[in-house]
């Protein structure tokens, strides 16, 4: 394992963040990197709101959107602690009503059902977007521009809304293609029947509360909304940020009473700092266990072979993380992930560094582990190669 420099990091990122800040990248973002636990940078740049200049400070909260999806994983493999399912299982066997599910096809404009499941659908494939529902493929995103208003109110009824009028846009297992929301809501569906209790609620007594989280939310209070970061977008030339008024809507389309297990929680720097420790420590954070170390195992196992339509060439997918296979810069079971407001993380456990960067903009660079993320895990690697 090598070590890395903590000047060179700290130097490193201090001047990526001031030329991105200079040229309008980014308007404000809060990073931590940390190797074996030890915290060796912690940095907070521009601003928390454009239209004021407020410096942007410690505890600020960001829209995580699909930086969601860990927590999820997580608690996927808590509800297989309890013994009430097998991430092999079968979904229809927890709910009934994925028995009656089809795989869809485009018809004049419009999605009608083709032909049952070539194969069943089981629960890790909803993690691991080979699950075709509503996936960024055509079938999927005219689904998900149909699903109406007063069905996006909550967990229950996109699920029901989708079981109901709704089609697999291919296969299980037969193709990869990102499922945003829905495939996600379905997990949680699934541990709110064998729970008893909301999904949101199921989180924080399980994840959150155990380790102290009181930042990473689905719900703000007051208080919190008051350290939430200004949403930003970049103007088309490139010479200027403007602020963004999202109201107080977790994720853009997401109803406040929609506890998304795939892309509604927000969260300061701090806080999912922790969860990612937590996660490098094989499901124990300071003496805390929240998932033993032989089911962490399954979290970042790959699940989507190469040979997989669909699936990027370099990274495959765990159970709500990207994993990294013969990636150019990160070592070979590095996993994480980013979300469409450009946030991003991961975690190497080769080097055992974990790596977190907030930043909320709607600029085209968002979405996914977009350019910035990608410079900023070749930067702390850089620091880690010229130690």
């Amino acid at each position: 394992m090598k070590t890395l420099n903590k000047a060179i990091l700290n130097d490193i990122l201090q001047k990526r963040l001031d030329d991105d800040l200079r040229v309008n990248r980014v308007s404000g973002a809060a990073i931590m990197v940390a190797q074996n636990g030890e915290i060796l940078s912690q940095i907070y740049a521009g601003v928390k709101d454009p239209r004021t200049g407020e410096p942007l400070p410690p505890h600020t909260l960001f829209r995580l959107a699909s930086m969601t999806k860990p927590v999820t994983g997580i608690a996927a493999l808590i509800g297989m602690q309890k013994g009430w399912y097998s991430i092999y299982d079968k979904v229809s066997d927890h709910l009934p009503a994925f028995k009656n599910i089809m795989v869809g096809r485009l018809e004049d404009g419009k999605v009608v059902p083709d032909h049952k499941p070539t194969n069943d659908l089981r629960i890790f494939h909803l993690l691991s977007h080979v699950n075709g529902i509503v996936t960024a493929d055509p079938i999927g995103i005219l689904q998900a521009e149909n699903i109406p208003f007063e069905s996006r109110q909550s967990i229950r009824s996109v699920v029901d809304y989708f079981t109901s009028s709704c089609c697999l846009s291919f296969d299980p297992m037969e193709n990869c293609s990102y499922s945003g929301q829905v495939a996600f809501d379905v997990m949680a569906r699934i541990i709110e029947e064998k729970s008893g209790m909301p999904y949101a609620d199921f989180v924080r007594e399980n994840i959150l509360d155990p380790l102290g989280l009181k930042d990473l939310i689905f719900t703000a209070t007051e208080e919190q909304w008051d350290r939430m970061i200004t949403m930003t977008d970049r103007l088309d030339n490139g010479n200027g940020i403007i602020a963004c008024d999202m109201g107080r809507h977790m994720y853009e389309g997401i109803a406040p009473t929609y506890h998304c297990g795939g892309a509604s929680m927000v969260g300061s720097v701090e806080d999912y700092f922790i969860f990612a420790e937590m996660l490098r420590g094989k499901g124990t954070y300071n003496g805390i266990e929240i998932v033993s170390p032989e089911l962490m195992e399954l979290y970042s196992t790959p699940f989507v072979p190469a040979c997989i339509p669909g699936r990027d060439v370099y990274d495959s997918w765990g159970l709500g993380v990207r994993v990294t296979q013969k990636n150019p810069h990160l070592p070979a079971g590095t996993f994480g992930w980013s979300g469409a407001y450009g946030t991003h993380f991961w975690v190497d456990p080769e080097n055992q560094i974990t790596a977190v960067y907030l930043r909320n903009s709607r600029w085209y660079d968002s979405c996914g582990c977009g350019q910035i993320g990608v410079r900023f895990e070749k930067d702390v690697m850089r620091a880690l190669d010229e130690s």
